[in-house]
C-alpha cells in the first residue's frame, strides 16, 4: 500500500493523479508553481534477498522542474540518498520493496499554504514580552 500524505508552501501542485499496483507506479501530469510536468510511471522492482527503495524525487533544473527516479538495494551497509543533478526541490515519494513480495510506501503532495491570521485584539510590543519573561 502507498499512503498518500500532504504537505503545504507556495509552491503548490494540481493534477498528479496516483495509480499502482504491485507492479507499476503511475503518476498523472500535473503543474508546479504553474510549470507542467508530464506523466511518469515506473516499475517496482523485487529482489529476493534485500529491500529495494525507489524515490521518486522533483528537482529544479534551467527550465523548470524535472523527475528523478533512484533505485537504491538495501544491502544491510547501503543508504538511499539523492546524488544526481538538478537542485533537489521535492521527495514525491518512496516505495519500498521487500523479499516476500510486499511493498510499502508514501506519497506526498504538496498543497497550497493556507495562511492563518490570528487577531485576539491585543497588540504587544517585543520589549513589553521581554519583560515579562523577566528579561
Amino acid at each position: 500500500m502507498i499512503e498518500r500524505k500532504t504537505t503545504q508552501n507556495r509552491r503548490f501542485m494540481t493534477g498528479f493523479d496516483l495509480e499502482y499496483t504491485n507492479v507499476a507506479v503511475s503518476i498523472g501530469e500535473g503543474t508546479l508553481d504553474s510549470f507542467a510536468l508530464p506523466a511518469v510511471e515506473f516499475d517496482l522492482y523485487y529482489d529476493s534477498q534485500m529491500q529495494v527503495v525507489h524515490d521518486l524525487y522533483i528537482v529544479e533544473d534551467g527550465d523548470g522542474y524535472d523527475y528523478r527516479l533512484l533505485v537504491t538495494y538495501l544491502g544491510g551497509d547501503t543508504l538511499a540518498f539523492y546524488d544526481q543533478d538538478g537542485k533537489l526541490f521535492h521527495r514525491l515519494m518512496t516505495v519500498r520493496t521487500k523479499p516476500d513480495g510486499s511493498y510499502t510506501g508514501d506519497y506526498v503532495f504538496i498543497e497550497p499554504r493556507v495562511i492563518e491570521v490570528i487577531d485576539d485584539g491585543k497588540v504587544e510590543s517585543r520589549s513589553e514580552t521581554a519583560e515579562s519573561d523577566g528579561a
